[in-house]
């Protein structure tokens, strides 16, 4: 389980959507003191797409399987990104600059869910390329 680079992968697109979830910029935003929907949607959607990825390492034995997973959790990372940044285009808070310079825990908030994405990603190419060795494994007996 551990052996497969998928694994990691997977671990640590749910680790940054997690840690992406504590950042002070999103519990003190405008967009979570104006909307009431947009907190518990981001946190909710975040935590589901978090408990998906880890739920797809523990799939290691049905690779079919876990690339659906793997790719719903891509559509949860897709629906949560739409949800933040559109929060925070409402609010006009999608920049990284403030008054003072650039805000780096603003910045890896908007940066979280694109390399979640390409983590997610990176694991479903990985699952691929073990289903396609093993059906040539296959052919060969």
């Amino acid at each position: 389980m551990i052996q497969r680079i998928q694994t990691i992968y997977l671990a640590l697109a749910a680790l940054v959507l997690s840690g992406v979830l504590f950042l002070e910029s999103l519990w003190g935003s405008e967009a979570a003191a104006t909307y009431s929907w947009f907190l518990p949607v981001i946190v909710g959607l975040g935590a589901v797409t978090a408990v998906t990825a880890i739920g797809a390492i523990f799939l290691y034995t049905d690779r079919a399987t876990q690339r659906t997973v793997v790719v719903g959790a891509q559509l949860m990372t897709v629906l949560w990104s739409v949800t933040l940044y559109g929060g925070f285009f409402m609010t006009n808070e999608l920049q990284a600059y403030d008054g003072t310079g650039l805000n780096t825990d603003r910045l890896i908030l908007l940066i979280g869910p694109l390399v979640t994405y390409v983590l997610l990603w990176l694991a479903r190419r990985g699952i691929e390329h073990d289903i396609e060795l093993v059906a040539s494994m296959d052919r060969l007996r």
